[in-house]
């Protein structure tokens, strides 16, 4: 909450009371728009989000510790996540950067639903918001949400998609892999190559995919994807898995979710509001636009 005015801090704390969902900022979160002529590409390279305005940058104070009640010092894990959209004019797809800077780096797992115990993003989706269970009226996870992880490709952890990093989990039937096939992911470290066991180092995890609102085993043509628009909120949001060392493995889960419960049911998912152009101060010049805290504000009136 320290990126906001006191007006505009004053005016938010009112408001989410009335927020639905589980945020861990206790107000929301927001996406951006994608300005025209700008493209990004998920290759772990930050320099496509220079535009990005940094009032909107998520780190651990915007987050909770969900697994051991204790956040980590920032000298152990440090984070930093921006998010952005675009709608049907373009691709239609989210995008996300989220830069982790880790004293450790663990990073052993070669189960790919096993990612969780390593060093390891979870980015979970509940796109029309529908809430409840993944499996929604059907007996298959990640037909009415989904859960992703992303993970560093080191050490036999190897996917078929993205760089090898991108994976729909948890326990999901063969048939549903259809949605990774769609998402390009990229996980580099900084400096390149580092893996188990290297220190103070950078993890670059960049991925663009599209959302669905049901996502069927039949393949994308019998599943319905999620169209964004200006003002939508969405059911979306950040875990990150940290593991200390290889005897321990995963010690702390960090989120923008409030509490325990998103990786597998909506109704536990933060929530991020999708802002236009002109309603965030784009760093590449165009200024924020005298409504546009207004319109902020209102999103969390509802």
């Amino acid at each position: 909450m320290r990126r906001f005015t006191i007006a505009a801090i004053m005016t938010l704390a009112m408001a989410s009371a009335s927020i639905a969902g589980s945020n861990a900022n206790g107000i929301g979160y927001f996406a951006l728009e994608v300005p025209i002529g700008q493209t990004i590409i998920a290759d772990g390279d930050i320099s496509d989000w220079a535009w990005f305005d940094p009032n909107f940058i998520y780190g651990p104070d915007d987050m909770t510790e969900i697994l051991a009640g204790e956040m980590p010092t920032k000298a152990d894990l440090d984070i930093a996540a921006y998010t952005a959209w675009t709608g049907t004019d373009r691709d239609n797809k989210i995008f996300g950067y989220v830069r982790v800077t880790d004293d450790t780096l663990t990073v052993i797992e070669t189960l790919l639903d096993d990612g969780w115990r390593d060093d390891d993003l979870e980015v979970v989706a509940d796109a029309d918001f529908s809430g409840g269970p993944m499996e929604g009226e059907f007996d298959t996870r990640g037909v009415a949400g989904q859960q992703f992880t992303m993970h560093l490709a080191t050490n036999g952890y190897m996917s078929d998609y993205g760089d090898g990093s991108w994976w729909l989990r948890w326990q999901v039937a063969p048939e549903m892999h259809w949605l990774d096939e769609l998402v390009e992911a990229a996980t580099v470290t900084d400096p390149p190559g580092q893996g188990n066991g290297a220190t103070d180092v950078t993890i670059n995890y960049e991925f663009a995919m599209p959302l669905w609102d049901t996502a069927l085993p039949d393949g994308m043509d019998a599943s319905t994807r999620h169209i964004n628009e200006v003002g939508q909120t969405i059911g979306f949001g950040y875990q990150y898995n940290e593991a200390d060392n290889a005897e321990t493995r995963r010690t702390h889960q960090v989120a923008t979710a409030g509490e325990e419960g998103a990786s597998g049911n909506g109704d536990f998912l933060s929530e991020y509001t999708l802002l236009g152009i002109g309603e965030y101060d784009n760093q590449g010049g165009t200024a924020v636009e005298a409504q546009a805290w207004g319109k902020i504000k209102a999103t969390f009136a509802r």
